[in-house]
């Protein structure tokens, strides 16, 4: 199996993939959306005549993005699979496989916004009849399935890319040594608390209203960190696979 560019890039650019690129691209897409510019707005998430918002801000670059993060790391989970030897190497890119698979799946609704948007019938938004996807159903507590997810995706964040990489980089096991992501991950986490946390101060100071209509993400301004934490597991895939295809050579 051969390197792919990306990930050679990720290993020799270390502060330029880690830091610069997730951070640029944030930050412009921000100023896209809160320039107060109605146009520059709905390029990052639009609304569209007669389709529905919640249906229409998926075409947006924002999301647009988010899913093609999401393929790049079903593509690399699944090198990853052919790549390893070890089975518990195995299993672990398989897990990662199938839940950005169903990440992925979730994010489009199925399909559903493209269904909707060709047919020109849109669903109810219902909490009682939702259907559209799991994550943002509610559950009988009243609580979004999505909440659960934010939760468990936070302690992977802090167990996996902060603690892990401090604690466990230096173990004589190889394997578990060649599963600990970089270092330099710590600095892309760091990196995804500081943007969600600018993207949530100019949600809250108004900068993304257009005259007095809310911003096309109201109420969902944490696509943003989203779009960072799946680029953060791209990396992480993207450097295993790396690793797993040098292991090949030894």
């Amino acid at each position: 199996m051969q390197s792919s560019v990306f990930a050679k890039w990720v290993l020799s650019r270390r502060f330029d993939s880690h830091v610069v690129l997730p951070g640029v691209l944030s930050l412009l897409l921000m100023a896209m959306y809160f320039s107060g510019n109605a146009y520059l707005q709905n390029i990052v998430a639009p609304s569209m005549d007669k389709v529905p918002l919640f249906s229409s801000r998926e075409f947006g670059a924002l999301e647009i993005l988010q899913n093609f993060f999401l393929l790049c790391i079903v593509f690399y989970s699944a090198r990853c699979v052919m790549a390893a030897g070890n089975i518990w190497i195995r299993l672990l890119a398989t897990f990662l496989l199938l839940i950005s698979l169903f990440t992925f799946l979730e994010e489009i609704d199925y399909g559903a916004h493209f269904i909707e948007y060709f047919t020109g019938e849109y669903g109810s938004l219902a909490q009682e009849t939702w259907d559209r996807n799991w994550h943002n159903k509610t559950g009988p507590g009243g609580v979004q399935n999505v909440s659960y997810l934010k939760l468990a995706t936070n302690i992977t964040m802090l167990a996996g890319f902060v603690l892990a990489p401090l604690l466990l980089s230096s173990v004589r096991n190889r394997t578990i040594r060649l599963l600990v992501p970089s270092r330099w991950m710590i600095s892309t986490v760091v990196l995804i608390v500081m943007l969600s946390l600018l993207a949530h101060g100019l949600d809250d100071a108004g900068y993304a209203m257009i005259g007095d209509r809310p911003g096309n993400l109201h109420k969902n301004i944490s696509e943003f960190r989203e779009l960072n934490m799946y680029y953060l597991f791209l990396l992480y895939v993207a450097t295993l696979n790396e690793r797993l295809i040098a292991r090949q050579s030894l």
